[in-house]
């Protein structure tokens, strides 16, 4: 796995709010999604948890770039493969609200 913390993995990577965003959807839907898939992902090479004092210059980048919410305090960001997973769970949940 690349270590989220370089410049390509943090490319690579993909936060909550560019889900929510790629499907229009409104905040909280890919948290959602990804709570329901999570204990079938593993963390640190399918998803990360930064954390506002230990990742901070981190956040700010991703912040700067707006690619997090400007409230978030601590993150989630998805490798591309759960990413699509939680995109495919967004789409089902609007769907079948069961789901």
């Amino acid at each position: 796995m690349d270590d989220l913390r370089s410049k390509p993995a943090i490319d690579r990577w993909l936060s909550l709010r560019e889900l929510d965003e790629s499907l229009q959807h409104p905040k909280g839907s890919a948290f959602r999604a990804f709570r329901r898939l999570e204990n079938h992902w593993q963390e640190t090479s399918d998803f990360i948890v930064l954390h506002h004092e230990r990742d901070r210059a981190l956040i700010d980048i991703l912040r700067q770039q707006q690619r997090i919410y400007a409230s978030t305090v601590n993150l989630v960001m998805l490798s591309p493969e759960l990413a699509d997973a939680v995109i495919a769970q967004m789409r089902r949940m609007t769907t079948d609200p069961a789901e």
